[in-house]
């Protein structure tokens, strides 16, 4: 059953119980209430019939002295005594309980009332004789006895009756206070039983139930709350706290073991920062460093508790705004290069950063690693990246040295031969001069003039200085095109016409390309292009000259340059043999060529790639093996 229905079942029964009990005293006690009123009835009776003795002595009396003493006028008291005695007995009997004790009563107001006639009658008397007189008296006599005599017993009565009442009485009291000890007794039985049975069978399981969740937490026994013997409510309640504790025992475990797994995910991580190779620094807001690992003494060659609490700024002064607050936005760069404090040796780190909220903080987590030796690691790749280049454009100067050659040695040709023919003639023309200037010989000298056919020489003197003057131009072109590719470049960019540099590559790789391929330009670019010359110029002769080596016999290259969208656009296509599409992957990567042996060197591309990075620019590659090969170079077009 439910508690609410015990607790009904127990109030009616203490109600029922107590209206039984209050109804049976109050019964008991009606009793002898009605007992106590008769009694007192009784007393009040005792009483009147004890002053109807006072009433009828006096009346007795009073006849006595009206008969001894012939005192006629008494008759009169006498008769009003008697009525009085009358009243008192009509009173009494009223009162009186008992039809016997009526009777008596009706028995003494009729000897009053006779003897009260003959007293009347005496008031006649008095001047009769003796004789009447005397019979008078004893009639009244024997009146006034029988009176007497019933009276006394209606007193006896009276007071037998009134000592029973007493006796009822005390009876009746005794037993009501009996009665009520009892009742009072069987009260407190049943509210002991009552509250025994609800300690038993609510309290006590609920007092278990607390006993067992108050046990010690490090007890290992299995703890059972469920009650059986209990209201539905108890019983629910205790099935509903075994459940819930075993959930908080199966939580608790959990919890524990999660306690555990962060004490050893604390510990390993506390581990991992102790032993990563770079810095991890915890800032918070103000700029402050609140925790960092053991690497951060290492690079700040200081121990932990010299570092934590300082600014970050006073080891990275880049952290720091202008005045002197904490750069939270600087922090979050990422893999950002910088330098330590000037007091340090080895300045040169780079930086990340992250921001992260902790304990509704916001922090801000840095890792710093020591980039010195990369530096100069990157020193010394960028000196060789620098000598491989001038390797491969020393490589590229020999395999083209054959054709520059060639190329000065034509002009060079002709200038030789133009000088010979111009030292045949300076002999006649010089013989010719000297004969002028001599006035005597001016016929020989018209004669020497049509001889030597000095209208021819004077004639082919201009062209041939023309033509000595045009390959001394093409000599002074191809040495100087020669000499700036073979310039080492400046340390400074400088701007360049990116159509300007493909016509001198063009010149350089002339001899290469003019026995087997037709060149199309369309040249369009017409801006400008920050960078090194000479390693631009390097990237269009490997272009050109990859580009006649994919052709065997006889081809097309077709070069074209046009600024589209901040970038200009420098296309190398060709027909020749193409790549096959395995290759395409590879043919950046330094060392791999699909030239014989002894033909290349595998680093060309490479070198071209790395120059085009190198200037914030991409190369893009589309070939058909048996089809050609399409090379697209990007440069950022210079702004001013």
């Amino acid at each position: 059953m439910k508690i609410s229905t015990y607790n009904q079942l127990l109030a009616i029964a203490t109600l029922v119980s107590g209206v039984a009990i209050f109804a049976t005293l109050w019964n008991q006690y009606q009793k002898v209430e009605g007992i106590s009123r008769d009694h007192y009835e009784s007393r009040l009776l005792v009483q009147t019939v004890a002053h109807l003795f006072t009433m009828s002595k006096t009346w007795l009396t009073t006849q006595d002295l009206l008969f001894t003493g012939r005192q006629t006028y008494l008759a009169k008291g006498v008769s009003e005594q008697s009525s009085h005695l009358i009243d008192t007995i009509l009173i009494i009997k009223r009162k009186i309980p008992v039809n016997d004790d009526k009777y008596l009563a009706e028995k003494l107001i009729t000897s009053i009332e006779k003897n009260n006639n003959t007293v009347l009658y005496f008031n006649g008397l008095s001047s009769q004789g003796m004789k009447d007189w005397q019979k008078n008296v004893e009639k009244s006599d024997v009146l006034t006895g029988q009176y007497v005599e019933d009276l006394e017993s209606l007193s006896k009565r009276v007071s037998s009756n009134n000592n029973h009442l007493t006796d009822k009485l005390a009876l009746a009291t005794s037993d009501f206070i009996a009665l009520t000890l009892v009742m009072v007794l069987l009260y407190i039985l049943l509210v002991l039983f009552i509250v025994t049975w609800f300690s038993k069978y609510i309290v006590r399981p609920i007092e278990k139930i607390t006993e067992l969740a108050l046990q010690p937490t490090h007890a290992t026994q299995s703890i059972e709350f469920r009650q059986n013997h209990a209201p539905l409510e108890v019983v629910a309640l205790s099935a509903a706290i075994q459940d819930f504790t075993q959930r908080i025992t199966i939580e608790k475990q959990k919890l524990e073991q999660e306690r555990i797994n962060v004490i050893r995910a604390n510990t390993k991580a506390s581990v991992i920062m102790d032993t990563m190779p770079c810095s991890v620094l915890l800032v918070n807001g103000q700029g402050k460093i609140t925790e960092c690992n053991n690497e951060s003494e290492q690079l700040f060659e200081q121990d932990k508790i010299n570092i934590i609490h300082r600014k970050i700024s006073d080891f990275l002064p880049a952290l720091a705004t202008l005045t002197g607050e904490f750069d939270n936005d600087f922090a979050l760069k990422n893999m950002e290069e910088s330098l330590l404090a000037p007091c340090f040796n080895n300045p040169h780190i780079e930086f990340s950063g992250r921001k992260i909220e902790i304990d509704d903080t916001d922090s801000y987590l840095l890792t710093i690693s020591d980039i010195n030796e990369r530096k100069h690691s990157q020193r010394a790749l960028t000196a060789l990246s620098e000598q491989l280049i001038n390797a491969e454009k020393l490589a590229s100067i020999g395999q083209l040295s054959a054709g520059i050659a060639h190329e000065i040695n034509n002009p060079v040709g002709y200038i030789r031969s133009n000088l010979e023919v111009l030292n045949d003639y300076f002999t006649p023309m010089l013989a010719y001069i000297n004969l002028i200037n001599t006035s005597d010989e001016s016929n020989a000298a018209k004669i020497l003039y049509e001889e030597e056919d000095l209208d021819s020489v004077v004639e082919d003197v201009e062209p041939l200085i023309t033509s000595t003057l045009e390959g001394i131009g093409r000599v002074s072109k191809i040495i100087k095109d020669l000499g700036n590719y073979a310039h080492v470049d400046d340390k400074e960019k400088e701007t360049i016409f990116i159509d300007e540099v493909i016509e001198k590559s063009l010149t350089l790789v002339a001899n290469e390309l003019k026995y087997k391929v037709d060149i199309t330009k369309c040249l369009d670019a017409r801006v400008e292009v920050l960078a090194f010359p000479q390693k631009i110029l390097q990237v269009f002769i490997n272009m050109l000259v990859n580009a006649s080596h994919a052709i065997e016999s006889q081809g097309r290259i077709s070069i074209s340059s046009f600024a589209y969208q901040g970038e200009v656009k420098i296309s190398f296509e060709d027909n020749g043999s193409g790549i096959a599409n395995e290759h395409l992957k590879n043919i950046f990567n330094p060392f791999f060529t699909t030239k014989p042996v002894g033909k290349g060197t595998g680093l060309g591309l490479h070198i071209v790639r790395s120059i085009i990075e190198d200037h914030a620019g991409r190369i893009d590659v589309f070939s058909e093996e048996g089809k050609g090969s399409k090379f697209d170079i990007y440069l950022p077009v210079y702004n001013r």
